[in-house]
């Protein structure tokens, strides 16, 4: 009777703790995020991939340029920016995306307008990621230029 008893305490314990791993890796899995590294430079942003999930989308915004730089997108009910990034720092912002198309672009005054833009495009909105480049311009304050023009908006 002792036997049985213990053995029946430690199946169930053994159960107990497969079912809290369990728990565990499906509570990962529902709040797993996709990365995506925005270079900003003179006068450019580049992209590290070129898709992404709806979802959860951290930005991981490096300033690599000379002067300083910020990040703003805008789209599907999302309109979120870094604040001022500088020459050598990085920033990180977290977004929450639907399928369609955002607006990503550098608020300095100037930026944008000097190629400093770029269009994400997540499944669903029939496109894929673009960057656009210029090749001069200055550095300045931090104020929001309004967003790139999309096709379809």
């Amino acid at each position: 009777m002792r036997l049985s008893r213990a053995l029946f305490l430690a199946a169930a314990l053994g159960l107990a703790l497969l079912g809290a791993a369990t728990a565990g890796v499906v509570t990962r899995t529902g709040t797993a995020k996709s990365t995506i590294t925005v270079t900003e430079r003179e006068f450019k942003i580049s992209l590290s991939s070129k898709t992404a999930k709806a979802g959860t989308v951290r930005l991981v915004v490096r300033n690599t340029g000379e002067y300083g730089h910020s990040l703003s997108i805008k789209g599907k009910g999302v309109s979120k920016r870094t604040p001022l990034i500088k020459p050598g720092k990085s920033a990180v912002l977290v977004v929450t995306l639907r399928s369609g198309r955002y607006a990503l672009w550098c608020p300095v005054p100037g930026h944008a307008a000097q190629g400093m833009k770029a269009t994400l495009a997540l499944a669903g909105a029939g496109g894929t990621t673009t960057s656009q480049t210029g090749t001069t311009g200055t550095g300045g304050t931090t104020t929001d230029d309004p967003p790139p023009t999309l096709p379809g908006y």
